[in-house]
């Protein structure tokens, strides 16, 4: 990864570079954004800087020995932390990180702006609790105290330090007050708010702002996206260049005949089919149910959209056909109270409620109200 890499955000670049120029890297720097940004593509651009041996003034070379290795995640003096299955010793501890980092690394590979949904699912423990734990804080301190195999910089990346578990990013404070010379930690949040102070006051605060628009449209365009759909994605991605991606690479089309064979199900009270859907919908792991319900609120507020007047973001024709034959039945009320239903829904998945019981509720309640 490169800063030509990254579309726009070039005041962010010019910060990163010129800190290295006057020589003043800090040792500590959080890189904090919200999930879908380029968060995490800045803090990996900005460590092949660091470690590229023939950099110029604006970027890394992205081809010699050193940013070719980081691309592949495979430089020693480079050191990835990340969430993943926790082991209670240091056995299990070698058992997980191995199965787990050939995945890690096909995934920022493949998704530089992945989510942390987007990793579960990658890594194929969606429904695990995920957390960079308290032996991986022990085996930072131990690459910490080592010297770096080349001499160079000594990069500790942490990707979601808000994963961290407790105990553990405490014992890290210490390390952030006096690291070693020439040891960098690039540490990756999306959840700035959930941080410990301890931990934020001893860094250097990167914010990463989404994108504008225009530069997620021009991104999409460079990968032979017409510029009409490439327009809609980035209306729809909110300046987050990683959704404009997503909604690119996934399966629209299911979702919008899963949406619309729901929608079809609660307005026939068809509870039998309901209640089949609810079972489906709770075997498709978290990052799965969290997406659809987040493309259900999307496909409303078209609605709402449509029904005030305004432009909806559609991506095809069929979508737009439903969702002016939607609008004509509900109306505005029903539909800006089933665009809450889903937002609720939404909420208590996140906050871990049972996956099927919720789906059901919803639909039950989206029955009840449109047939009211």
């Amino acid at each position: 990864m490169q800063f030509a890499d990254i579309p726009g955000l070039t005041d962010l670049k010019e910060q990163l570079i010129g800190a290295f120029k006057k020589g003043k890297v800090a040792h500590a720097q959080l890189f904090s954004g919200i999930s879908g940004t380029a968060t995490f593509p800045m803090a990996l651009a900005y460590a092949s800087y660091l470690m590229c041996q023939n950099r110029n003034d604006q970027d890394s070379c992205g081809s010699c020995t050193n940013c070719t290795r980081i691309q592949k995640s495979i430089h020693p003096d480079v050191h990835w932390y990340f969430p993943k299955i926790s082991a209670s010793d240091s056995g299990k501890y070698e058992k997980v990180l191995a199965e787990a980092l050939p995945l890690w690394r096909t995934f920022i590979a493949e998704s530089p702006y992945g989510s942390f949904d987007d990793w579960a699912l990658s890594y194929g423990q969606e429904n695990k609790n995920l957390q960079i734990s308290r032996e991986d804080s022990r085996q930072i301190l131990k690459n910490v105290s080592m010297r770096s195999v080349e001499g160079g910089y000594k990069i500790i990346f942490i990707w979601g330090v808000e994963f961290m578990h407790p105990s553990g990013a405490n014992a890290l404070l210490k390390v952030l007050e006096e690291p070693p010379e020439k040891t960098i930690y690039l540490m990756v949040t999306f959840g700035y708010d959930s941080l410990l102070q301890t931990i934020t006051s001893r860094s250097q605060l990167i914010n990463v702002p989404p994108n504008q628009m225009e530069e997620i449209r021009d991104h999409l365009i460079e990968k032979n996206i017409n510029e009409q759909q490439a327009m809609q994605l980035a209306k729809i991605s909110q300046g987050r260049i990683g959704v404009g991606l997503r909604l690119l690479q996934s399966e629209d089309e299911m979702a919008y005949h899963q949406f619309r064979d729901w929608m079809l199900a609660c307005w026939n009270r068809d509870l039998t089919s309901l209640v089949r859907g609810s079972e489906d919908f709770s075997k498709s792991g978290k990052a799965n149910q969290r997406g659809f319900l987040t493309y259900s609120m999307s496909l409303i507020r078209n609605s709402l959209l449509k029904f005030a007047g305004s432009q909806p973001t559609i991506i095809n024709e069929e979508e737009d056909t439903f969702i002016g034959k939607y609008t004509e039945k509900l109306g505005f009320e029903k539909l800006q109270f089933m665009y809450k239903l889903i937002n609720q829904a939404l909420l208590h998945l996140e906050r871990n409620s049972n996956p099927r019981i919720t789906h059901l509720n919803l639909s039950l309640a989206i029955v009840k109200r449109i047939n009211s």
